[in-house]
C-alpha cells in the first residue's frame, strides 16, 4: 500500500492535498451559512411582518437573530425571565419521549458553555493496569453525592468514538487516569480523527 502511494503521479498527489485543503475550509462554511440561513429566513420574515418590504436589506435578519439570542442571555439573568424559562423547561420535562431529549440536549449544552474553565483541561489517559491499552478521555463528574451510586475516589470519563457524535462514559479509580497537558480543543480533534490529526503534536 505504501509503494502504491509513493507512485501515485503528481497531479493526482496534488489533487488530493487540494481536497484536504478545501473540505474543512467548505464544510464549516457550509454549516455557518446554512445556520445564517436559518436566522436570516426566519427573522427576516418576521421584520416583513412589520416593515415595508422595500425596506428591508437582506442581512437584517441574520442581524436580528444575532441580537436575539444575546438578548435571551441577557434576560436569563433576570429572575422573572428565568421563572418563565424553567415553566417553559418544566412542561417539556414532563411529556413522555420529549423529556429525555430535551434532558440530554440541555446537559450537552450546558456542559459546553458553562463558566467553568476547569473542566476542559481535565484530558486524561485512562490506563487499566492489567491491560495493556490506553484510552484519551475527559474527566466529566469527580463528585457523586446526588447519585446513588460511585465510590470514594472514582471519577466519570467521558470516551468519544473516532468520527462520531457518540462515546461511552465510565467509572473508574481516579489513580487509573493519568493528567495529560494538552489543551481540550486538541484532545478533541486528536480522539474523533483517530490520531490522524497534524496538530497539538
Amino acid at each position: 500500500m505504501s509503494s502504491d502511494r509513493h507512485s501515485m503521479p503528481q497531479p493526482l498527489r496534488l489533487f488530493f492535498k487540494g481536497l484536504a485543503t478545501i473540505i474543512p475550509i467548505a464544510l464549516t462554511l457550509i454549516i455557518c451559512l446554512w445556520l445564517a440561513g436559518i436566522a436570516e429566513n426566519g427573522f427576516g420574515a418576521m421584520l416583513k411582518w412589520f416593515m415595508p418590504e422595500s425596506w428591508y436589506i437582506r442581512g437584517m435578519g441574520l442581524v436580528i437573530g444575532i441580537v436575539a439570542v444575546m438578548a435571551i442571555g441577557l434576560l436569563s439573568q433576570v429572575w422573572l425571565f428565568r421563572k418563565l424559562i424553567d415553566l417553559g423547561e418544566s412542561i417539556l420535562d414532563r411529556m413522555p419521549v420529549v423529556k429525555s431529549v430535551f434532558r440530554a440536549t440541555k446537559d450537552f449544552v450546558e456542559y459546553f458553555s458553562s463558566d467553568d474553565k476547569d473542566r476542559f483541561n481535565q484530558v486524561v489517559m485512562v490506563r487499566h493496569p492489567d491491560l495493556k491499552i490506553s484510552m484519551m478521555g475527559f474527566v466529566t463528574r469527580e463528585d457523586f453525592s446526588a447519585l446513588p451510586f460511585g465510590k470514594e475516589g472514582e471519577i466519570a470519563v467521558y470516551l468519544p468514538l473516532s468520527y462520531q457524535v457518540a462515546g461511552y462514559t465510565i467509572f473508574v479509580p481516579r489513580d487509573w487516569c493519568e493528567p495529560i497537558d494538552m489543551p481540550f480543543e486538541d484532545a478533541v480533534r486528536l480522539i474523533l480523527t483517530a490520531a490522524m490529526s497534524r496538530r497539538g503534536g
